[in-house]
């Protein structure tokens, strides 16, 4: 034992850990610039303790003077119950990311903790771990503790060195092939289950990429109660954190505060009917608006949560004249939500300098701008205006309500190509679409998919060359190398989705090289057919995950054919297509025009 530590034998380690079942054994260690802790020597005598003696051990390692301690992800050491770390440098901390002897290890911690700290990753061995095929990472490295009451990784920094330096361009051809070898993986889809944590805690982190958030919904967190992303730099909120109880069925805080969010969009209440009242914590933001209308969707559809926007710099002009009166005729009188939202008869304002730090509701029409004066309009133009203004309504909600019939129809019977369409303008794609399917769906894609696509639209505008494995496949090759290439050399890959694509590890495979080729190519890749009844609890959890967020076809829809035919179309090569039609038509009449009459 270092002599900077100390050992200590409370009756119990500190909340939330459960009492301990026999001795108790708490390591506290103060490292200075001149020492190097390491987590290895520690886990040896816990060990050797072991075998004198049943105990439950806590460790608490706080740094000073840039103090530097080893400390391997994600420190798994024999009854290790409680773990702090705080302002301290942390190296070699990825260094067991591919030791499956880490995963024969109890994953005991219950309670963990690390503050203002910085990671300090050699280049070297990072870029080596971009190289590594991610089919070899542990359980334990992707996850970390799964049986943890309480996660906090607060302030954490990360930064490099060594003798090595890699360009910008090279760190990023290394970063696609590491996201390559995670799609090639496609039998170690890991789903972390957290099932005792109550506490996750990410606040001043600010090194999430841009995946992160969508990927923290993949995992179980059946009794989380906070979750906090404080002061993490968002600038909006993730779409995954919109869908309050569908992903945490529990929570009670979503603590976004201190960051840079300007919109007040809508969140979707999963948990109507629950009296657990919950609150997304939204002050000292951006947000410089709130509309009445929003303010009544906070208090007639979201009855299992509330938000907080104070503490925002207002901006109290004219709009905010129906937030002052909604305020003033609601947070008194009405029963349900009145409590919770009654903070908002403090709302303060920030702009305009008139007004600013006075309360919205004691500012008169004229403090924010709004003139007192009606003016009288005659009864007649204000009835034909009316009427206008309704046939326009009810013309505008045909074309909003049918808009994307309309633009499907016009593009795949008239050819019609609006402006506003998005465009592939991907020529040097060799084929439209590869075609993923389960062999004991071949008679369909056979005699359906590839006859209407291939064959039957072979005189018009829109035929297709499709990229089939029996037809298209390079023999002797690989079957994954094939998959691979061949979703490259495609614009789009069609999935069609039965029960029996599930099924297949070849099927999924498929699907999530072509998930991985979408996010390279930053645009609607996948076109996902399903095709009868799924088994909705053997689906992949990124098949589901995509049947949530992405519009997919059905066999079954009326306007299937044309909606897949839209899909497919490369609309910049049509539109290309036409305006060269038009020039040699007007060649043509302009040849005959200056041609002498005989």
């Amino acid at each position: 034992m270092p002599s900077y530590c100390t050992l200590d034998t409370p009756e119990r380690l500190p909340h939330p850990i459960s009492e301990a079942n026999g001795l108790v054994l708490m390591v506290s260690c103060d490292v200075d610039g001149s020492h190097i802790w390491s987590f290895e020597l520690f886990r040896a005598m816990v060990n050797d303790m072991l075998k004198l003696t049943e105990i439950d051990v806590g460790l608490s390692l706080s740094c000073r003077g840039n103090g530097t301690v080893n400390l391997p992800w994600p420190m798994r050491a024999n009854n290790l119950r409680y773990l702090e770390v705080q302002a301290c440098y942390i190296v070699d901390h990825y260094t067991e990311a591919y030791e499956y002897k880490i995963d024969e290890l109890p994953d005991t911690i219950e309670s963990f903790r690390m503050k203002d700290c910085v990671i300090i990753n050699d280049i070297s061995y990072f870029e080596y771990q971009l190289k590594s095929n991610a089919f070899l990472l542990t359980r334990a490295s992707i996850c970390g503790p799964e049986n943890a009451k309480l996660f906090a990784y607060v302030n954490i920094t990360a930064t490099f060195y060594g003798s090595k330096s890699l360009a910008l361009k090279e760190f990023r051809n290394l970063g696609k092939l590491y996201t390559k070898n995670i799609t090639i993986m496609a039998a170690n889809t890991v789903s972390c289950q957290y099932r005792n944590l109550v506490v996750f805690d990410q606040s001043q982190t600010k090194n999430h990429g841009s995946t992160y958030f969508q990927d923290l919904i993949g995992h179980s967190y059946p009794v989380l109660k906070v979750l906090n992303f404080s002061n993490t730099e968002l600038y909006n909120i993730p779409p995954s954190l919109r869908h309050w109880r569908l992903n945490f069925p529990k929570l009670k805080v979503l603590d976004l505060t201190n960051n840079h969010i300007s919109d007040l969009i809508i969140f979707i209440d999963h948990d109507p009917d629950s009296s657990d009242k919950g609150v997304i914590n939204l002050q000292y933001n951006n947000l410089t608006s709130v509309s009445d209308n929003q303010l009544k969707n906070f208090f007639e559809k979201h009855s299992s949560f509330y938000i907080d926007v104070q503490n925002n710099p207002f901006s109290c002009g004219c709009e905010m004249r129906d937030v002052k009166h909604f305020i003033l005729n609601n947070t008194k009188t009405k029963p349900r939500n009145s409590s919770e939202y009654s903070y908002l008869r403090g709302l303060k304002c920030q702009n305009p300098k008139s007004v600013a730090g006075r309360e919205l509701i004691t500012l008169s029409d004229a403090d924010i701008g709004c003139g007192s004066e009606i003016q009288v309009l005659q009864s007649g133009p204000i009835i034909i205006l009316c009427v206008l203004v309704f046939v326009l309504f009810v013309c505008l909600v045909v074309i909003i309500r049918y808009r994307v019939e309309i633009k499907i129809l016009a593009f795949t019977r008239f050819n019609i190509v609006f402006p506003c369409q998005q465009q592939d303008n991907l020529d040097n794609k060799k084929f439209d679409a590869f075609v993923a399917y389960s062999q004991q769906d071949s008679d369909w894609v056979l005699k359906n998919l590839v006859w209407q696509l291939e064959t039957k639209l072979q005189n018009h505008d829109q035929r297709f060359h499709l990229c089939l494995h029996q037809r298209d496949f390079t023999v002797g090759a690989p079957i994954a190398e094939n998959i691979i290439n061949s979703i490259e050399r495609s614009r789009h890959t069609i999935l069609v989705i039965s029960s029996n694509f599930v099924r297949s590890e070849w099927c999924l495979m498929e699907f999530r090289t072509a998930f991985h080729q979408s996010l390279i190519e930053k645009r609607r890749h996948m076109i996902i057919i399903v095709m009868g009844d799924l088994p909705h609890g053997e689906l992949d959890t990124d098949i589901k995950r995509c049947l949530k967020t992405l519009t997919y076809l059905e066999t079954h829809d009326r306007l299937f054919w044309d909606k897949l035919v839209y899909a497919l179309s490369d609309k910049q090569r049509l539109r290309r297509r036409g305006r060269n039609h038009s020039r040699l038509a007007l060649s043509h009449q302009s040849h005959y025009l200056s041609s002498p009459k005989y």
